[in-house]
């Protein structure tokens, strides 16, 4: 029950805050006297150009990107399919004479120059063809 006195209590007091007389009447008026004059300035207008350019730059952006994708996949595309794994040989178990071993490593270095040969003119052509 003490709370209760005590806010009972600060009920019957006045206001312990006073406001000048006629403080509000001539508020306004003071105030704006008090302020400096500025003069209002008007807003910059935009130009439709100003507007559209950052998406202007965006398009390009995404643009560049798409023609690089398209590149690099072009570029892409002709190595990996061009690359082909030679098949699988077996290795004869018959005894290599000197003249045989010889001939083995020829027919094999032309096997290799073919295979480069033909990898190298199909990617030239293809390349002469998309240009």
């Amino acid at each position: 029950m003490k709370i209760n006195d005590k806010i009972d209590k600060l009920k019957g007091r006045s206001n312990p805050f006073r406001v000048p007389e006629g403080y509000f009447e001539n508020f306004t008026g003071s105030m704006m006297s008090r302020l400096p004059n500025v003069s209002v300035k008007r807003a910059k207008e935009i130009s439709i150009y100003n507007r559209v350019k950052p998406w202007l730059y965006m398009a390009a952006a995404f643009a560049g990107l798409i023609i690089l994708f398209n590149v690099l996949n072009r570029t892409a595309g002709t190595s990996s399919e061009d690359e082909t794994l030679p098949e699988k040989t077996t290795l004869s178990a018959l005894p290599s004479t000197p003249g045989s071993e010889a001939e083995e490593n020829d027919e094999f270095l032309e096997y290799i120059e073919d295979m480069y040969a033909d990898k190298y003119a199909l990617s030239y052509i293809y390349d002469f063809m998309n240009d």
